[in-house]
Formats: structure tokens, sequence, C-alpha cells
């Protein structure tokens, strides 16, 4: 894909939020510049299994980039980034607030070099908040948006992710997104822009079902139909196998063609209100669906039931559907070793 082709890209992050966005972008026709300082290695280079000298995490998220090693610390390292950064449209860093400056690297210095480069700072809590100076993860993250408290099992403990949906949705997307934004904003006027970016910020617009019931005085916990666990036609469901479906028949035209299909005429409903867990009793639809296992049901339902299964990771790269839009990706390393990455997730013409 060559929508941003001749565009320049120096890249400072490490681990996986800001590697994930470079790495975007240069699938999208990006050149992708990464420095790394021999003193501060990117972290990603031993999390798993080794390939190559590094791990595979690693080459997934760099494997389109030109890496560099150069000590920026240094005067002759310096003099070779800032060479890099006069001929550059994009600088993107992750480190605290204050490091890039502590180098001379921060973005009053960077655009005295280079005026119309688009600097973006990614960090969990912003340049300049009441939290700015903390550590923090993904974990972290969520909870100050308040998403962690509608990630809760039926006891009322919050469950954790076994993904990051901070570092990904608040922090890749949204640099990808700003950073496009800038480079816009830099054709139509010449002008360069500085993006700070928080991930604790960037999540917040997931939460815009619940805090819109919120704002309206309504209580999420008890009509936030979306939550799998309010009503009967919007839940995970367990088969005879072990297996899992997604039931997510959130219009009441999908869940009475479910009732069609399982031959339960008796369960058709004619608003989303009368399926209310407090209304419907869901343990009937709890034991219905361990009758067949998660094969047999998927054969049964149709394309108007929303319905689908929930796939382990084993099962994604097999998928139809996955195969058919190219969703991943098989690179080579330098020295030739095959490797499966996740693809650009869109396609363009």
């Amino acid at each position: 894909m060559q929508l941003l082709q001749g565009v320049k890209i120096i890249d400072f992050t490490r681990l996986l939020p800001g590697p994930l966005a470079t790495n975007m972008l240069a699938q999208m026709g990006a050149t992708v510049i990464k420095i790394e300082s021999p003193k501060r290695k990117d972290y990603a280079r031993t999390s798993g299994s080794q390939i190559d000298g590094a791990s595979i995490l690693f080459h997934q998220l760099n494997h389109h980039k030109t890496i560099l090693n150069i000590d920026y610390e240094t005067a002759d390292g310096k003099a070779q980034v800032v060479e890099l950064i006069k001929k550059a449209d994009v600088l993107v860093e992750q480190f605290r607030p204050g490091a890039m400056a502590a180098w001379g690297l921060d973005y009053e210095q960077i655009k005295k070099i280079n005026p119309k480069v688009v600097y973006a700072s990614l960090t969990g809590y912003g340049q300049d908040s009441p939290l700015s100076k903390a550590a923090g993860h993904d974990f972290n993250y969520l909870a100050y948006a308040g998403l962690m408290s509608l990630l809760k099992d039926d006891n009322g403990k919050p469950i954790v992710p076994g993904f990051q949906l901070a570092d990904i949705g608040g922090g890749s997307y949204m640099a990808v997104m700003a950073i496009q934004a800038a480079l816009l904003q830099k054709e139509r006027t010449g002008k360069g822009a500085y993006l700070d970016i928080a991930m604790a910020d960037g999540v917040l617009p997931m939460l815009a079902v619940p805090f819109a019931l919120q704002q309206g005085g309504l209580d999420h916990r008890l009509v936030n139909f979306i939550d799998g666990k309010t009503v009967v036609n919007y839940a995970a469901y367990e088969c005879a196998d072990g297996k899992w479906l997604s039931v997510a028949a959130l219009e009441v035209k999908f869940w009475n063609r479910i009732c069609e299909l399982v031959e339960k005429p008796n369960w058709k409903r004619q608003n989303i209100f009368e399926l209310s867990n407090q209304v419907f009793k869901k343990d009937k639809v709890i034991a219905l669906f361990k009758t067949k296992t998660q094969q047999e049901w998927m054969q049964l339902f149709d394309e108007n039931t929303c319905v689908a299964p929930i796939l382990e990771l084993e099962d994604l790269q097999e998928l139809a559907y996955h195969q058919s839009r190219g969703n991943f990706e098989v690179f080579k390393t330098k020295n030739g070793k095959s490797l499966t990455g996740i693809g650009l997730p869109f396609k363009a013409q």
C-alpha cells in the first residue's frame, strides 16, 4: 500500500503502542527509521521466543522499518540524528515527559531544525497533567478511564483483559489518527505540529454508550444492553463441547430469527426490554445452547442472527474470513526466517 509513500518518519518508540503505530504507518507506505540507542534498546526485543536475535513480537512490530543503532547522547550520534530529522516529516517518541528535552531532542529544539516536522509524543497521561510523571501500563490507563468498572465478573471483581486495550486502542490507533491529521494540515498549510497523545485519554471514546446513559440519568449497570449481563439476546453462551458463542442479536428481529431456527417461537418478543435477565429466564437459554456443539450451532444459524463462534487464537489463520481479507501477512527476517504478523486492518484501492 502506498497511501503514505514519500512520508519519512523517525521513530524513537519502544515496546508496543508506538512501534505498532509506526509499523501501521510503514504498512501504508511511509519510510520509517527506528532509532535505538545502545543504552536503551527496545524492551520488546526480549519479550518471548527469540528468532534471529530478537523476539517474534519485535519482528512483527518492526519488520517494515530501517533500524539504526545510534547513541544520540554523544555529539556524533546526535549529529547523525539531527541530519535524519532535517529530512523527516514526522518524529514519534514514547519516553516520559522531559526525557527528550534532556537529550536536546524535544519539540522546541527539533522545530528549530525542521519547523515543518510533525512531532508526536505518546505517553500514558500526557505531558503536563497531574499524572504526567507517573509510570503506568495498559491496566492503569483503563482504570483511570473508567473502563475497568465495566469489565467485571458476576461477583463484581474487575477482569483484567488478556490483551492491550489502552496501549493499542488509546495509543497506537490514536497516534496514527493524530499523525495523519497533522500530515494533512502540513500538506495544506506547510505548518508542522506538536501532538500530545495520552493513552488514558485515547480510550475514553470507548465509553460512548455507557457514558451517554450515565449522563442521561440512567444506571448503565441496569440498562446497558451491550454488557453481556443485562439481556439474554446479547451474551456469551457455552456449547456442548465447551466452546462458546457470541450472541449479539441486539435488534429484536435478530433474536426472533434465532427463536425460529431453534424452534422456540414462544421466546419471541416485541422489544428488548422483554429480554432483560430480570424478565426472561436466562437459564433456559443457557441450557439450550449446551445441547449442541459450537460447529453444530453455526451450521444451524444463518446470516440474520448476529451469532459468531468465539474463536481461539489457534483458529484465526485458518478462518476463511481472515484469509479473504488478508488479515495476516507472512514476512521474512533479515536472515530469511519466515514469520507471520498482523496485516494492515483496512484495504485501499
